[in-house]
């Protein structure tokens, strides 16, 4: 349980701090600077090493969660894709998508397409998703083993 809660914090400290940081930028939409991409490499970087340390301790609590959180940020940025394709309408979803892509802005220093930065968002979350979620599973079958 200890474990889980250091993970919890760690991530909640990530996703406020990388959200305060690139936040000024992202609400105006200014160009990504090179503090934008540092914050977005250093956000990325907390929670692979969460994924490291859960996967190397067994924990299948923490590998859980970083799968779950990862599953609705993907969500999120497949929302956000459609709706810069289509135009859609999805006020609903902009508290969700500044909670959860703001780290990302980052990105934007390699394209200036809102689109763009949003799919290589989706690969990024799905990659994570499914590297948490084999490693949930690999580390289940090493423990019934």
């Amino acid at each position: 349980m200890k474990k889980l809660t250091i993970a919890v914090i760690l991530s909640i400290i990530a996703i406020v701090g990388g959200l305060i940081l690139n936040f000024q930028e992202f609400l105006s939409g200014s160009p990504a600077n090179a503090k934008n991409l540092i914050v977005t490499f250093l956000y990325i970087a907390i929670w692979c090493f969460l994924l490291v340390v859960a996967a190397k301790s067994k924990n299948h609590k923490v590998l859980m969660y970083c799968s779950v959180f990862w599953i609705i940020t993907l969500i999120f940025s497949v929302i956000t894709i459609y709706a810069n394709a289509t135009e859609a309408s999805v006020d609903w979803a902009i508290p969700f998508v500044a909670l959860l892509l703001g780290q990302f802005y980052g990105i934007n220093y390699f394209t200036n397409a809102f689109l763009t930065s949003s799919i290589i968002i989706a690969v990024i979350s799905l990659a994570v998703s499914a590297v948490a979620l084999l490693l949930f599973r690999r580390s289940d079958t090493v423990v019934r083993n």
